[in-house]
């Protein structure tokens, strides 16, 4: 199994927090900046390259591909291109979602609150190529509580044992369209690495990890590669 993970392109919100520093007026669930556009465009043009097997281009049987992505809009406006360009469904994995979940700060308690996030039929209706993995609340696919810190580790450990259960030992391309911090939590849990962590493993927009998965066997093949964009493009 290879596992391709991808942080989303630029949002609303990282393009908020570039220009002001502040999370005030941050959206609970941001598109695409144009940038962002711009960046999800030239991952697909590149994306072949990450499939590659091995050094010299290996393209691998598109039916070998899994293309999931967290439920929230910036990656499934990221997945988008991807899947149009080689004919992919979309499977969306609730569980790749952003540390925190979808929430938005009460101006009056200061506590950060959780929000059902988009109706399942809304995404489909945006996302035809979108296949849910899971049953989801007809109400807002997330529908919960602001997560916590602990609540996020043990999300990143379901991930885990869930893709190994389902791929490992294949010849399975993953590819995961997810989230800057919630990488951190993924790869900690994947190379057994315990709480509290020392540091932190840095995405930027379209950054692509790649790890191989050889049966006991782990490797880290590259981190945050994002050679596919210009220097002007990254953020």
């Amino acid at each position: 199994m290879r596992i391709l993970f991808i942080r989303h392109a630029q949002s609303t919100n990282n393009l908020l927090w570039d220009q002001t520093g502040s999370n005030d007026g941050r959206s609970s669930d941001p598109t695409l900046s144009e940038l962002g556009i711009k960046q999800s465009l030239a991952l697909r043009d590149h994306f072949g390259r990450y499939l590659s097997m091995k050094a010299a281009v290996q393209f691998p049987d598109l039916k070998n591909i899994y293309l999931y992505s967290s439920l929230m809009w910036r990656s499934l406006q990221t997945a988008q291109p991807i899947a149009d360009r080689y004919n992919l469904p979309i499977l969306g994995l609730r569980d790749l979602h952003e540390v925190g979940g979808v929430y938005l700060k009460d101006p009056e308690t200061e506590l950060n609150v959780g929000l059902p996030g988009k109706k399942p039929s809304e995404l489909k209706m945006a996302y035809p190529r979108l296949q849910f993995v899971e049953e989801l609340d007809g109400q807002g696919w997330y529908n919960a509580s602001y997560e916590l810190d602990e609540q996020a580790h043990q999300r990143a450990k379901r991930v885990v044992n869930w893709l190994m259960e389902q791929h490992r030992n294949t010849d399975h391309v993953v590819v995961l369209i997810s989230h800057g911090a919630f990488f951190n939590y993924f790869m900690n849990e994947l190379l057994g690495i315990t709480p509290p962590y020392q540091g932190w493993f840095v995405m930027n927009n379209t950054g692509v990890t790649q790890i191989e998965v050889e049966k006991e066997e782990l490797y880290i093949l590259f981190i945050n590669r994002i050679d596919h964009l210009p220097v002007d493009w990254i953020s």
